[in-house]
């Protein structure tokens, strides 16, 4: 897990892309008073079966073959860490964040930690 001030040097333009809009958004906020808000969500798992892509979606698809084949064989070391949060706690974080008063938030973007869980 990654503590919300930890350097960000993504290589993926899917990580160089969320950092630039994080930092573009709290530019705005600073010079211009945007009311920006920034979630950065952990695997987020669910008791709805669906189809998932990327890395986390291992968990909720562990869950589903586990119960449906017997069986999952996951591809990942099985001791890595994964933050993971469920879908609940996922909502209710948001909500949270959206109905927060601007004064009471102390930055833009704020860590969902989650708990970590390996394969």
């Amino acid at each position: 897990m990654s503590p919300v001030n930890s350097p960000l040097q993504p290589e993926t333009i899917y990580g160089i892309s969320k950092v630039f809009n994080e930092g573009l958004g709290t530019y705005y906020h600073k010079k211009f008073g945007v009311d920006f808000r920034c979630l950065r969500y952990p695997v987020i798992i669910s008791s709805a079966k669906q189809v998932f892509n990327g890395t986390g979606g291992y968990m909720t698809e562990m869950f589903f073959d586990v119960l449906e084949k017997k069986h999952y064989t996951c591809y990942m070391e099985k001791d890595t860490p994964l933050p993971a949060l469920y879908i609940d706690d996922c909502v209710e974080a948001t909500l949270r964040m959206v109905k927060a008063d601007r004064k009471d938030l102390k930055r833009c973007c704020y860590n969902l930690a989650g708990i970590p869980i390996t394969p």
